[in-house]
Formats: structure tokens, sequence, C-alpha cells
């Protein structure tokens, strides 16, 4: 599927409009030039900057393409199944890594989702896991970020 950059633009233009919104509310630190909203705005500056040149490119593009151009692939029950899998997939995890935990959720539904859009189950698998591994060192152990264990806490500690 292909979209007009122009669209995308506009979203960028709009988060980023509501972020310089936003942050004109945090607190400033007392004595500093800088604070909790500096990072923000700045962030938010180059989103504006950003949706501002895909508005121009869109906008010039407009002529040679529809806004919406939707793949030959997006017709077919496949392609509906492969999409719909993306944000099936997001709130299960957003459901479930609490309840369940990060080192069994992650896995099963990466499987799962590779298996439906390779069909290389086998593969599939074996990429989950590494890939759940990877992500389990860097978050935990590097970045010292706590992951949900789920079920697995009882077992851990």
């Amino acid at each position: 599927m292909k979209i007009n950059d122009a669209l995308f633009g506009i979203v960028f233009v709009i988060v980023a409009s509501a972020i310089l919104i936003t942050v004109q509310s945090f607190p400033t630190l007392p004595d500093q030039p800088y604070g909790p909203a500096t990072f923000p705005t700045i962030i938010a500056i180059i989103m504006l900057l950003g949706g501002i040149a895909l508005c121009i490119s869109g906008y010039r593009e407009r002529a040679h393409q529809p806004l919406i151009q939707i793949a030959a692939i997006m017709k077919t029950r496949d392609g509906l199944v492969r999409m719909a899998s993306v944000p099936v997939f997001m709130v299960l995890y957003i459901l479930l890594s609490k309840p369940v935990g990060f080192p069994i959720v992650v896995p099963v539904l990466l499987a799962a989702f590779l298996t439906i859009t390779t069909r290389k189950w086998l593969l599939s698998v074996v990429i989950a896991v590494a890939t759940t591994a990877a992500l389990w060192l860097f978050f935990v152990d590097f970045l010292m970020v706590s992951l949900p264990l789920g079920i697995l806490t009882k077992v851990i500690y």
C-alpha cells in the first residue's frame, strides 16, 4: 500500500503541534535555561519540519500518484490476514505481557507472526527465541529495565 507523503506530513504536523502545545505546560527549573520541555520541544520541531517537507513532497507528487494506492497483495485474503495480524498481536502483547510474562509471550507471538508472514515455522521459532533472548539481555542486563515476568515471577523468586 502506498500512501501519499502529504497525508503522513499532515499527521506529523498535527502530532508535533500537539507536543509543542503540551510541553508549554511543563514546569521550568530554577536557574537553568533548559528543563523538562527542552528535549520534547526539539523533537517536536524536527517532526514539524519533517512534516512540512513531507507535505511539500506529497503535494508535488499528487499529479502522478493517488492519495492512497492499494497493492495487489492487499486485495487477497492472505494480505488482509497479514495486515490484520499486526494490530492483533500488538493488542495481545499489551493484554498478556504482565500476567503471562515477557519471556513466554514474546516468543509465542513473534513465532506466530513470522509463521503467518513467511510460512516457515521452524525458522520462525528459531528467530523468535533468539530475538526474545537478545531483547531480554539488552533491556534487562544492559539498560537495566525490568520486563514483566508474569507467571515466571513465582518460579524465579
